[in-house]
């Protein structure tokens, strides 16, 4: 669905991306790995078309479609392709109620003329929202908070869905919905997801492969079993990730 074959990218004179090769299968749910400041959200970014890319190729290929090179198209173009991305820290309009909410994220993926009734995929994906939807947005509690920034993605029928750290700050129970969830989206909505997040045992739990960023460079890639396997050989903390040699 989409390939990254040797992308580089670069601050000024200051080179933040090193040949990072990274793909996105159909229907599943990708992760990139690492502590802060290795360079997970400016890969991001020049997947989104927010940052321009130095070199090498990023090639877009939903199921039954041609190949299409996003390299030179504007992030509303990507966003027109079915690429969309819920940033951290839950992007909601707090005084507006739910349904509000997800109204707006409607219109503006260019919904012609409202429906009366909100799509099935969100009351079978988020029903304590649909449950919710007349409540003041600001006043659900944090996990709620979240799944509405994600419904209002999926409600507008993306191929790809870009995750900003998901599982921050969310209780046990939380991150156990929203496990559920994106694995839902995966498996019986041919939604995929890229996900960065720092927390491993999240990761772990909900998706099929992973990259592992290291200052700016992708040292290793597998499946979920061998990030499990790989755990053995690496320290994992709440701010750092360490090679143990």
């Amino acid at each position: 669905m989409l390939q990254l074959r040797e992308i580089n990218q670069a601050y000024d004179d200051h080179h933040t991306l090193w040949d990072i090769n990274l793909e996105v299968n159909q229907n599943s749910c990708s992760a990139i790995v690492g502590q802060q400041g290795t360079g997970k959200t400016t890969l991001f970014h020049c997947i989104l078309g927010f940052l321009p890319i130095m070199s090498g190729e990023m090639t877009w290929q939903p199921q039954n479609t041609l190949p299409c090179s996003l390299i030179s198209l504007p992030s509303q173009f990507r966003s027109q392709l079915g690429i969309t991305y819920v940033p951290q820290g839950s992007p909601i309009f707090s005084q507006l109620s739910v349904e509000e909410n997800l109204l707006i994220a409607l219109k503006a993926g260019h919904q012609r003329r409202l429906p009366p009734t909100l799509p099935s995929i969100i009351s079978q994906l988020f029903p304590t929202l649909i449950t919710e939807r007349h409540q003041r947005s600001g006043t659900l509690a944090k996990g709620l908070q979240y799944q509405l920034a994600l419904a209002k993605a999926v409600i507008t029928h993306p191929k790809l869905i870009l995750l900003d750290e998901p599982s921050e700050g969310l209780t046990a129970h939380e991150a156990d919905q929203l496990v559920a969830i994106i694995t839902a989206l995966t498996k019986q909505h041919n939604i995929s997801v890229l996900l960065m997040d720092k927390n491993l045992p999240f990761v772990k739990r909900v998706a099929d492969n992973f990259t592992l960023l290291h200052h700016g460079r992708s040292i290793m890639s597998g499946t979920a079993a061998d990030l499990m396997r790989f755990s053995g050989a690496v320290e994992w903390s709440t701010n750092a990730l360490t090679k143990v040699m």
